[in-house]
């Protein structure tokens, strides 16, 4: 059974260019099948819309989850999905307020609110799922976040909200909220990373895949997998980006993209871009859907394989944190 995670504090994180680069772990690390998906989702065409088109996109969610569970080889442990698969990135557009679909994560389990058959089938099948919601914070009254989480047996595994890239009106940023967030949450609150079974795992929201700093800053807190759960824009080299990710910190890759937004009142569907994407930690793609395919995509992942890339790749790649932070300065 899949236990409870604890979070990796950035004081007592190891920096990633601190171990010998031909080090050998003391005990193996762990392999498992995990899954992207790419799939579509249906926009609330009115405030007064809202509760039964989160039923049918919480549905549509669910046969995901057992779909991916019933295909063929072994069962995934891991599943990551797009961006607000209940609400919709586009729940603005409708006149929808951010009060009306916010959930409070921090005082309230999981299973109390709308995800409580995602955690249900989290405890069903022994996985983790992770995706985005729409935050309310009880001590930031009027602050809402664009939340990526992880879910689990055991309920909330890991919370991050955006930290600085741009979203959908009525979204706080952590860039302007810092000192009082750390004031309530601590200081490894912002951009966190969790220990759990399936090894360290970090989570961010759509554009902050496009900062670097965000990346490094994860796997120098020991992150092995960075789960992005997201939407994605014709416009933006997404998979050079995520390759790059991949092979520059040493880490496995999991974004989970949006395929298409539906519209009780539209004939047509809209299709969004990228692709849900797995990437090794030497940058190479495990597994993808794009362009119209929907469903998941599977790989196995071998967190052993971070090592063999640090080994391999590690003196160009892995940072010198003294010097670059002296130079930051300047």
């Amino acid at each position: 059974m899949l236990v409870q995670a604890t979070i990796v504090a950035a004081a007592t994180a190891i920096p990633a260019e601190t171990a010998p680069l031909d080090a050998v772990p003391a005990a193996p690390r762990p392999k498992f099948r995990a899954a992207v998906m790419r799939l579509p989702i249906e926009i609330p065409i009115s405030a007064g819309a809202l509760e039964e088109t989160r039923r049918r996109n919480a549905n549509a969610m669910l046969a995901a989850v057992e779909a991916a569970m019933k295909g063929p080889g072994e069962k995934p442990k891991l599943l990551v999905f797009p961006v607000l698969p209940l609400t919709s990135s586009r729940r603005a557009v409708s006149g929808v307020p951010m009060s009306a679909v916010a959930v409070d994560l921090v005082s309230e389990p999981l299973d109390k609110t709308y995800f409580a058959p995602v955690i249900e089938a989290c405890r069903r099948h022994d996985i983790l799922i992770a995706t985005s919601t729409q935050e309310k914070v009880p001590q930031l009254p009027g602050v809402y976040f664009h939340t990526g989480f992880v879910m689990g047996p055991k309920g909330l595994v890991l919370r991050s909200p955006k930290s600085q890239a741009q979203s959908a009106p009525e979204v706080s940023y952590l860039r302007d909220l810092q000192k009082d967030y750390v004031k309530i949450f601590g200081p490894d609150s912002i951009m966190p990373v969790a220990d759990t079974p399936l090894g360290k795992l970090a989570c961010y929201v759509e554009a902050e895949a496009q900062v670097l700093e965000a990346a490094r800053l994860f796997t120098s807190k020991g992150a092995e997998l960075i789960l992005h759960t997201s939407l994605e824009e014709d416009e933006v080299p997404w998979l050079a980006l995520k390759q790059a990710i991949g092979f520059q910190c040493h880490a496995f890759l999991l974004t989970a993209t949006t395929s298409r937004f539906r519209r009780a009142d539209k004939p047509e569907d809209e299709w969004a871009g990228g692709s849900s994407t797995i990437v090794g930690p030497d940058g190479h793609v495990l597994a993808q859907k794009a362009g119209r395919d929907e469903g998941a995509a599977f790989a196995e992942l071998d967190l052993n394989d971070i090592g063999k890339a640090k080994k391999k790749f590690g003196r160009n790649t892995v940072p010198a944190w003294w010097l670059y932070s002296d130079l930051y300065k300047r």
